[in-house]
């Protein structure tokens, strides 16, 4: 009893001036609320100033295209040792449960039904196979749709690498619904639909045409990459443009392409997604496999610690222009040639590594056994308007391996989360492309009185 009277009396010492002051001041409430909606501001304030941050071209730092060569040569290095780690740790995960199997499958041709994803405070969705489809960014639209559905009240972020900042000043990042924007979208109908559904969009990559008398300039992440006419850099044609634009263009491809480009953008683009991270409650973020795909590689996932995801692998097998499957051949071959890439060694790495780790065991045989299903599924591919698709949560992989024990080093493995695989044949709605235009480039503070300038 008499602990009671004594707790008591602390909880009425305590809570006494707060009620006295209930009673003397009626604007207490009206305080505390100001305090929260100051703190809310101030939030607001740090996020709009970390993507004002992102772009002022005065706090890149300008390397030469040389200083480039030597940066990338490093990051391939850094892929090829990820490639050997994620081998390791896929070692170490059979090693510790040598009776896995990955579960058994059944491709279904319909609708694909997303609701397992949406209950994930993030969700990726991986452009496999090429960019520059009809199927792939209309199945975005209806992913979009299918979200905005299941989480009508949410606040939803759309952020895609396909969606650029073009280097024009007092340019949010950040485009709210119905908001008019110089931001560039490679894929206008996904824009459009975002918009309808009251859904915010966040620009992950900056596409500036940049040119300083006859050198051009390419911004990389918080690099920018100064090209002189004595460099030698392998040209792509590009719409019967000007020779400056020509060089510029092919000098934003190959430097967007290689490890060190990919690796740079990732980390801009998480750093992007940090800063308005908490006033969303479901993210998507849209973007090719290479930024998604891989455990050790700094993906967007592992940069973005994130704990709770889905993963939507769209692969779509619809062809695209054949001037523009020209052109990523082209692309692909002088890559590979200049030594800018290095995508032939880290395949046939990864395939040797994953062959040597997985020989003989249960859960190479289930892995063949999955090969076979989705081959025979393609095979037996009736209504093409419609997507083969499959589905595979977390939970149901541990009903096939109830004793798994996961390694540490596997706890951000994208494919122990719930996936999606969905392959696309047709576009479900049809699109129309909007012809391309030869863009003037834009004068910047770039050369010899900048104050990074090498």
């Amino acid at each position: 009893m008499k602990k009671l009277i004594t707790f008591l009396f602390a909880f009425l010492f305590i809570l006494a001036p707060v009620w006295g002051q209930r009673g003397k001041n009626a604007d207490l409430d009206k305080r505390l609320q100001i305090s929260i909606r100051t703190l809310t501001t101030n939030k607001n304030l740090e996020m709009q100033r970390t993507l004002r941050q992102e772009t002022d071209i005065n706090l890149s730092k300008v390397i030469s295209w040389q200083e480039f060569l030597r940066l990338n040569e490093r990051a391939k290095e850094r892929l090829l040792a990820s490639t050997r780690l994620e081998a390791k740790a896929l070692e170490l995960d059979l090693k510790e449960n040598p009776n896995m199997v990955a579960p058994q499958i059944e491709y279904k041709n319909s609708v694909p039904d997303y609701s397992h994803a949406f209950t994930h405070k993030y969700i990726f969705i991986s452009e496999n196979i090429s960019h520059d489809t009809k199927s792939a960014p209309q199945e975005v639209i209806n992913i979009l749709k299918a979200a905005r559905n299941a989480r009508p009240n949410a606040k939803i972020l759309l952020a895609q690498e396909f969606l650029s900042w073009t280097g024009e000043n007092n340019v949010s990042l950040l485009k709210k619904p119905g908001q008019n924007s110089e931001l560039y979208s490679s894929y206008p109908e996904v824009t459009q639909t975002a918009d309808k559904l009251k859904i915010d969009q966040l620009a992950l990559d900056d596409i500036i045409y940049m040119a300083y008398e006859k050198n051009i300039a390419v911004k990389n992440g918080k690099y920018i990459v100064w090209v002189t006419p004595q460099d030698k850099l392998p040209l792509l044609k590009d719409k019967g443009c000007d020779a400056l634009y020509t060089r510029w263009a092919s000098a934003y491809q190959f430097i967007g392409i290689s490890p060190f480009g990919v690796l740079e953008r990732n980390y801009q683009w998480a750093r992007r997604i940090k800063a308005v991270e908490p006033y969303y409650d479901l993210i998507l973020v849209y973007a090719g496999s290479g930024h998604l795909r891989n455990t050790y590689s700094n993906d967007l996932p592992t940069l973005l610690k994130c704990k709770d995801f889905a993963h939507i692998a769209l692969f779509p097998t619809d062809p695209i222009d054949p001037a523009v499957e020209k052109y990523y051949n082209t692309r692909f071959l002088k890559g590979e040639q200049y030594a800018i890439t290095n995508d032939q060694q880290q395949n046939q790495e990864e395939a040797r590594l994953q062959e040597q780790a997985t020989r003989g065991t249960t859960f190479k045989q289930s892995l063949d056994q999955i090969e076979e299903e989705t081959h025979q599924s393609r095979e037996n591919w009736k209504n093409k308007k419609l997507p083969l698709w499959v589905s595979l949560t977390e939970e149901e992989f541990l009903q096939m391996n109830p004793n798994y024990k996961k390694p540490n080093a596997l706890k951000n493995d994208i494919v122990s989360h719930c996936t999606y695989g969905i392959i696309l044949a047709e576009p479900r709605v049809e699109q129309e492309q909007k012809p391309e235009v030869c863009p003037a480039p834009k004068t910047m503070p770039i050369g010899p009185k900048h104050k990074s300038y090498i």
